[in-house]
């Protein structure tokens, strides 16, 4: 249960700075703050599978 939170917490983060490292690259929205938020989520969920299998390979 640990590892999950930890999972998601570290996605988060790591979606975050991707945002800020990278910036806005997809137009997915016609408004400048939904557009932000969008892209944000793409990162949090592209981000998941990869903080996931560092998460269990550290763990494991």
């Amino acid at each position: 249960m640990a590892a999950a939170a930890l999972t998601l917490a570290l996605s988060f983060v790591v979606a975050g700075a991707l945002w800020l490292g990278v910036g806005v690259k997809i137009k997915l929205n016609e408004d400048k703050q939904v557009n932000d938020l969008l892209n944000l989520a793409l990162y949090y969920f592209v981000s998941l599978p990869v903080v996931f299998a560092i998460v269990f390979a550290v763990i494991g």
